[in-house]
């Protein structure tokens, strides 16, 4: 049997272990936009309800695209 190449999983934890600042980044990134997720649906409950309606009936016609329905 071949033995495992120590070197390459030591080379790969190091690896890893060196992307903690990235993934941290990434995470308060992530953090950050689902607070402004949650305040956009928080302003959107608070305007009315026929206002609402309006702007997703034009999204809709937007996203369908000229002359079509999606």
């Amino acid at each position: 049997m071949n033995e495992p190449d120590a070197g390459a999983d030591v080379e790969q934890l190091l690896q890893l272990s060196a992307s903690g600042p990235q993934v941290l980044a990434e995470l308060d990134d992530c953090v950050r936009r689902l607070r402004q997720v949650q305040e956009a649906k928080t302003a959107l409950a608070q305007l009315p309800t026929e206002d609402v309606r309006q702007a997703i009936a034009r999204r809709h016609q937007r996203m369908a695209g000229p002359g079509g329905e999606s």
